[in-house]
């Protein structure tokens, strides 16, 4: 039984990391422009309609670029920079005002709504975090945590782990496999992300040449 059909009045929160370096970037991921707004704009954008509440996690002193919704949007800061995912994570989860909530990272660009609804309806009472697999691995930076699975995930940090994929098992972690997402996702776009300059370049190469086709269409 999930935890949206345990409680139909569920509350979902979004969760998005922009507490990275961007050290391979050079430059800010989240103040990247990408079709018109920036990379932390459109990950609100996305996530916009599947939640009720967006939870942005930065790093400590730097200001992140505006955002428009019509969410209510909670900013935190990782409690100490560059101390990698699993530290925003905690303190993305420590913010929420839900049960369940959808975590993404900022330069994430085309992640899919549906995609979003299916990870947080297989959340349930033994699943507390449900990790699409994708390319032959876990995407734990496009998942969802049930928020009861704080407490798992502070020991974790206590005890020095840092690699999301350390808390796994002891969240018997859900792990979906693409027969049961990829109807949701069917290219798996939802899981592109960008790391440096040319990936960026790419993207927008790659965005345009979409867009020149529908135009043509």
């Amino acid at each position: 039984m999930s935890l949206t059909t345990m409680n139909e009045d569920i509350r979902v929160s979004g969760v998005i990391l922009v507490g990275g370096r961007s050290s391979r970037m050079g430059v800010d991921k989240a103040s990247l422009e990408f079709n018109g707004m920036t990379l932390l704009q459109r990950s609100v954008a996305r996530l916009t309609p599947a939640v009720d509440q967006l939870v942005l996690v930065g790093s400590p002193g730097r200001p992140l670029p505006p955002v428009t919704t019509d969410k209510p949007v909670r900013t935190v800061d990782d409690p100490v920079e560059g101390e990698g995912p699993l530290v925003g994570i905690v303190a993305g989860l420590e913010a929420c005002d839900a049960d369940a909530a959808i975590v993404v990272a900022v330069d994430m660009p085309f992640v899919e709504i549906e995609l979003v609804r299916r990870l947080v309806d297989r959340l349930d009472e033994k699943h507390r975090w449900v990790v699409p697999v994708a390319n032959d691995r876990p995407q734990p930076l496009c998942s969802a945590f049930a928020v009861t699975a704080l407490p798992v995930l502070r020991s974790h940090i206590d005890a020095g782990d840092r690699a999301p994929m350390a808390i796994a098992a002891d969240l018997d972690t859900f792990l979906m496999q693409p027969e049961e997402w990829r109807n949701s996702d069917p290219e798996g776009r939802s899981f592109i992300n960008v790391n440096t300059p040319e990936e960026f370049a790419a993207l927008l190469d790659n965005f345009r040449d979409e867009m020149d086709i529908l135009e043509c269409s």
